[in-house]
């Protein structure tokens, strides 16, 4: 499958000198982007981003990186799920502005979904010097699970993903973010030493050998001004979002995940026709 060609002249945003460096000195902690899908156009899908969008933050984090200072931790670009558009769209942008990124794939859909990446794909990024990691073997909520199940969500999609890749794999991403200490007990068990999760928030920590780092999920509505912002804002409104991404980890802990995900599926545009949770499965 061919990928998207690249545009010559990308729109990108200005940066004054100054600017440019306040906003790296002023970041609240070093910061993992999570994208999922990539798409020509925008779409009714919130977390499917343009391409064009996609774009501008690699532009972006490339003149944020030109004015770093010592021990400024760079932007860190990360993609769950495996969509195909991962391979189609954003590689190609990626090798453009020369920046690595890690792949979290759903194991068991590789060479399986028609929208997901092939082991092919996989391949070739590896040995283009990405990060191939697993973010699960079902996508299921690991925080649900049995013990059985856990293993195979883990451990199983470590071992083929590390077979068919030929990389080691160290790394999870916990799927729909849920993850608890029995989670990250079980992670450090099965190999992996990071746990990612879906929290830009959360304070850097280690429990039983694993390291929990935290994201910034990328949306449709996050042009590169307003990445740029969450960058560079002030304690006060970091304060408030602070306190808005509690709430909303509480709205989840009282719906619970199956009333949570179908919610989150309606509003954020996602219409997965054979997602199990959408239709009465676990």
């Amino acid at each position: 499958m061919s990928k998207v060609p690249i545009s010559s002249s990308p729109s990108t945003l200005a940066l004054p000198h100054k600017a440019a460096s306040l906003s790296i000195r002023r970041a609240l902690r070093p910061t993992v982007l999570a994208y999922h899908e990539l798409s020509p156009d925008r779409t009714a899908y919130s977390y499917a981003l343009s391409c064009r969008d996609f774009e501008e933050h690699l532009s972006l984090a490339a003149q944020l990186a030109g004015h770093a200072g010592d021990g400024i931790a760079p932007i860190v670009v990360s993609f769950d799920d495996g969509h195909i558009s991962n391979y189609i769209s954003a590689l190609p942008l990626l090798e453009k502005y020369s920046r690595k990124a890690i792949f979290f794939v759903i194991v068991g859909r590789i060479g399986e979904h028609k929208d997901s990446m092939t082991w092919a794909h996989l391949k070739e990024l590896v040995a283009l010097g990405h990060r191939v990691e697993a973010h699960g073997w079902s996508h299921t909520f690991l925080t649900c699970c049995s013990d059985s199940e856990l293993h195979t969500e883990l451990e199983r999609s470590r071992e083929v993903l590390q077979e068919r890749t030929g990389a080691p794999v160290t790394a999870l991403s916990a799927p729909h973010g849920r993850w608890d200490r029995r989670v990250v007990q079980a992670c450090g068990a099965a190999g992996y030493r990071q746990l990612y999760t879906s929290s830009p928030w959360s304070s850097a920590q280690t429990l039983y050998g694993v390291e929990l780092i935290g994201r910034l999920i990328a949306v449709q509505s996050m042009d590169a001004t307003r990445l740029l912002h969450w960058l560079t804002m002030g304690r006060t409104e970091a304060g408030l979002h602070r306190t808005q991404h509690a709430l909303k980890q509480s709205a989840r802990f009282l719906l619970g995940n199956k009333l949570y995900y179908q919610l989150w599926a309606r509003f954020s545009g996602w219409n997965g026709r054979d997602d199990a949770l959408l239709n009465g499965g676990k």
